[in-house]
């Protein structure tokens, strides 16, 4: 086997292998598809390493992207190949923002890298759900029309950039500091010009919103899914969530996948008809971290 980053020859192999474990690879499958596989002045390029075979079939995955977050994939193996972890370690992107992937694996590659005592703004292993389109439940409501759903294009951007934030500190642990807005903004900007960002509006206001962090032809990853606290209780983003997928489905997307640790969302996912499937860590630092620095103080 060879430990080493990948380069343009070895997508047609990447992208075979991570289809095989799309549930716990979308954000790699989706950076991959659109920003390739080596690095370029794009905002979702990044840097892949793989297990890679003599004959180039590709076994495991290790990726990091601009933001300094890193995604793992090692198949059906609860661990990192160690040759893997030392070949991305020896040539990082920059500093680790935090660490994606299969809980178990993400877990692995923690350990492997000495990080897991950092200081986290969250750690969490969350529960991974999957549905099958074709088996969508929509509630019954949901085609009424009082419920309304817009591309957030159409909504006011202070409301955006404000349901964004709170979104962040509630769901991700992030730290309310004056940076964190100018991470939004770019956020939403891409969003926006992915047209993958929508919102429910009832009696003239918008009241939650949904969209999709990775979207691919047969699979959508659903996320962010927002409701303000004095809009909650009442089933909004359950019936967006629902249009949402409705909407790709008539595009031919045969799945969706999503993971959660609030109990609330998991009885609003389940209501819909997703299933669990697994569990899918989200690991961030409160600072990102220098890998150099910190492998150099291991024992």
């Amino acid at each position: 086997m060879q430990y080493r980053k990948l380069r343009d020859a070895d997508l047609d192999a990447a992208t075979a292998f991570l289809a095989n474990h799309a549930a716990t690879s979308m954000i790699l499958r989706g950076n991959l598809r659109t920003a390739g596989i080596e690095r370029r002045p794009h905002p979702l390029s990044g840097s892949y390493f793989g297990e890679v075979a003599k004959d180039g079939a590709i076994s495991a995955i290790i990726g990091q992207f601009g933001n300094g977050n890193v995604f793992v994939q090692s198949g059906d193996h609860a661990t990192i190949p160690t040759d893997l972890t030392q070949a991305f370690a020896a040539d990082p992107l920059g500093p680790v923002a935090g660490v994606f992937g299969d809980a178990d694996q993400a877990a692995d590659m923690l350990d492997q890298l000495g990080l897991s005592d950092a200081e986290f703004n969250i750690n969490a292993s969350d529960i991974l759900y999957q549905l099958r389109l074709s088996d969508l439940i929509v509630p019954v409501n949901a085609r009424a029309d009082d419920f309304q759903m817009v591309d957030a294009n159409q909504v006011d951007r202070s409301t955006l950039l404000r349901w964004l934030r709170a979104y962040e500190i509630e769901a991700l642990g992030a730290q309310d500091t004056p940076g964190l807005d100018s991470k939004i903004a770019s956020r939403l900007v891409h969003a926006l010009d992915a047209r993958n960002l929508w919102a429910l509006i009832v009696d003239g206001k918008p009241v939650s919103l949904s969209g999709f962090n990775a979207q691919l032809s047969d699979m959508v990853q659903v996320g962010p899914v927002w409701t303000p606290p004095e809009h909650r209780s009442n089933g909004y983003a359950r019936i967006l969530v629902a249009k949402t997928l409705l909407a790709i489905r008539s595009r031919g997307v045969a799945d969706a996948i999503l993971s959660t640790d609030s109990e609330a969302a998991a009885r609003a996912y389940e209501a819909l008809g997703f299933s669990k499937i697994g569990r899918y860590r989200l690991a961030l630092f409160k600072s990102p971290v220098k890998l150099a620095q910190m492998l150099e103080t291991q024992p």
